[in-house]
């Protein structure tokens, strides 16, 4: 099952929110949405061209630990071996941006507790499906700041090819909607940390026969739970 923002969003809000651990594979939703935001290619390319640069460093040094998993940690506790890169406040996760995506969604959520509503009024408005709306701005700015760790399960220098072990990090918490968070409309939600762990693998080929990096391909922009 795939993870929306919309599920991290109402457990941070909630009067009742407690701090959870998020962790999604590469089959995830978000994750494929991840991959493909500029940022995260931007940073997953540096990993890169430093395996290129540095292959035998990575093969001695940065290997990656089976032993290791992902937890409730700020700062974030990587693998050990990982070599790291830290995004900070990247184009489009401004206060600003986040709250206008932020009412979009809260504007969809009441509208369909409405129709919920009415439908004991109006009985076919409760077989009319409306879902959230959660826009490629809620997913993104909902992260801000993000670190990326890199590993390799298996590099071959001389043949100039891994395959690289990517997660990605975010913290959500009440420093990260800034003045937003202290709002009265938000007076009685609980705040309470989410960490947001995403994984997937690559395979990197570099050198002559190396391929420019990217994201996946996936879903086409919309508005509406991606």
């Amino acid at each position: 099952m795939s993870t929306t923002i919309g599920q991290i969003l109402d457990n941070f809000f909630s009067p009742f929110s407690v701090e959870r651990l998020w962790v999604m594979p590469e089959t995830d939703n978000y994750t494929t949405i991840v991959r493909r935001w500029q940022p995260v290619i931007d940073a997953v390319n540096q990993a890169k061209a430093n395996l290129a640069a540095n292959c035998p460093l990575w093969k001695t040094s940065h290997m990656t630990s089976a032993s290791w998993k992902p937890g409730k940690t700020d700062p974030p506790a990587t693998d050990p071996n990982a070599y790291s890169i830290w995004v900070g406040s990247p184009p489009g996760t401004d206060p600003d941006t986040c709250r206008e995506a932020f009412i979009v969604y809260a504007g969809s959520i009441a509208a369909r507790a409405a129709a919920r509503a009415l439908g004991g009024v109006i009985p076919p408005l409760n077989s009319i499906p409306l879902p959230t709306v959660q826009t490629w701005e809620l997913y993104t700015c909902s992260i801000g700041s993000f670190g990326i760790s890199a590993t390799v399960d298996n590099v071959d220098c001389a043949a100039k090819t891994a395959k690289m072990n990517i997660w990605m990090y975010n913290v959500m918490s009440k420093k990260s909607f800034g003045r937003f968070a202290s709002h009265p409309a938000f007076a009685a939600s609980g705040m309470e940390k989410q960490y947001m762990w995403w994984n997937w693998s690559e395979s990197h080929t570099w050198g002559s026969a190396g391929s420019a990096g990217g994201g996946p391909g996936g879903p086409g922009r919309g508005t509406v739970d991606w």
